[in-house]
């Protein structure tokens, strides 16, 4: 574990964004392949994944923590590295898989978790408690921890594009496959993972409490 940024005694997690990080965002404009930004070069934003990312900058501690922002370079670091979305550390990790944190899903049917996507990074043992006494997606339905011994790093969460007569228009954010030509359309906030081979664990065993009834 890694000794997650503070602020006013309240453990930033790695991933959040701070003030100072946030750019203004140049307009989009559409290109044969999809959209770019404007008055740029054509590979500004462009990950070595061929999408378009939103832009930060990097100076993690700078400002004031932006609780509601997830800083692109980093969240993607943490999937692609299953490092700790708390403390930037290596996440937890044995024989059953990666530890992770999920959203009670349990009214999603019988799979889940296997086969959902998820947005939010792994955790690492000691950051597990604060994880769920602290992310507020995990505290408003439930946090669930499992192990995962298949991560598919495939798809993306961000902001759709489309065509319209008057020029771009502004879509819903959603997860799109990276391989499918809406992808190319997106300013991409977030890696998505699909799950697999998961493993759903006593809350106990990485000291969270159990997630509370759900009300019918």
């Amino acid at each position: 574990m890694s000794e997650p940024l503070k602020y006013k005694g309240r453990p930033v997690p790695y991933i959040t964004a701070w003030r100072d990080e946030v750019l203004q965002q140049p307009p989009v404009i559409a290109s044969q392949s999809g959209i770019v930004y404007a008055g740029g070069p054509a590979d500004r934003g462009r990950g070595e994944d061929g999408l378009l990312w939103r832009l930060w900058d990097d100076i993690q501690g700078s400002g004031e923590p932006q609780w509601t922002d997830v800083h692109a370079p980093r969240q993607r670091k943490a999937m692609r590295d299953f490092l700790c979305q708390v403390c930037g550390g290596p996440a937890d990790r044995n024989e059953q898989g990666v530890l992770w944190l999920l959203e009670d899903g349990s009214d999603q049917g019988h799979r889940w978790p296997n086969g959902f996507f998820t947005v939010h990074p792994p955790v690492c043992r000691p950051c597990a408690p604060i994880a769920a006494a602290h992310c507020p997606h995990l505290r408003r339905k439930g946090v669930v921890a499992v192990r995962v011994g298949t991560i598919i790093l495939d798809a993306v969460y961000g902001q759709r594009y489309y065509r319209s007569r008057l020029g771009l228009v502004a879509g819903d954010k959603d997860v799109f496959f990276t391989r499918t030509w809406a992808a190319k359309w997106v300013v991409v906030g977030q890696v998505a993972a699909t799950l697999d081979d998961c493993t759903i664990l006593d809350p106990a065993e990485v000291g969270i409490e159990a997630p509370a009834p759900r009300k019918r």
